[in-house]
Order: structure tokens, then sequence, then C-alpha cells
């Protein structure tokens, strides 16, 4: 897990975007990001570890999608317009991470499980699997 957040920590910065790594939040606070002051919050201390590199880049994703508020990590949370789009940014933001280390994935359950992608999303995955 160090890797992706190492990689995601450098994106974040080079895209103009501050985050804070917490180790003080209960777990089950949801990561967060205030788009309007480009700033990130990730719960490293989650209820769900697994999740915590896709929820890190869910919330960037707002950010660079223009979204405008605070936003909360809710991974049931599929149906919203900007959901979608901050989901599927992270998702194309997790596979340049993999272009760039050599990794490879057939299998899109596969790649839910190693990012923490929640499996509702298995769809966008697959799809993402074909255009890359």
């Amino acid at each position: 897990m160090n890797d992706i957040m190492e990689w995601l920590s450098n994106y974040a910065y080079d895209n103009d975007i501050g985050y804070i790594m917490t180790h003080y939040l209960e777990p089950d606070t949801p990561s967060t990001s205030d788009c309007d002051d480009r700033l990130v919050v990730v719960n490293m201390e989650w209820k769900n570890a697994n999740e915590v590199p896709f929820s890190f880049a869910h919330e960037i994703g707002h950010i660079m999608c223009g979204d405008k508020g605070k936003r909360y990590f809710k991974s049931e949370n599929i149906k919203d317009k900007s959901e979608y789009r901050a989901n599927l940014f992270a998702i194309k933001l997790l596979f340049k991470f993999c272009s760039a280390y050599g990794l490879h994935f057939t299998n899109p359950i596969t790649f839910c499980e190693q990012f923490g992608v929640p499996t509702v999303l298995e769809y966008v995955v697959a799809t993402g699997m074909r255009t890359h």
C-alpha cells in the first residue's frame, strides 16, 4: 500500500492538491475533499483499510473533476453523477499507477480487491480494462 499512497501523494502535489493523511479520525469517518480549497483528508484508520487508496484517488477525483464544496467517500454511493465521475477518475488514476509500475490485471475483481475498489464498481473497472 505504501507505493500507491506515495504515488497518489505525488499526483496530488503535482496537481496543486493539498492532502492530510490522519490517524486521528474514527474508523467510520469517511475520507473527504474540500473542493473549493483543493484539500483532501484521508482517514488512515478507515474501517476497511484496503479501501484507503481508492478513497484517496476518489477524493482527488472530485477536485480534478471540478466539483464544488465538501465531498465524503461512501463506497455505496454510486448513483450521484459527481460520485460516478469521481469513481471513474479514481479508477483511471489507478490504471495510470499500474502502467507506471508495470502491473497488469485481466480480472476486474482482482483489480478491485487489490486497490479497495468497491465491487459494485466492477463493471466500471471492466470497461476501463477494455479501453486501457
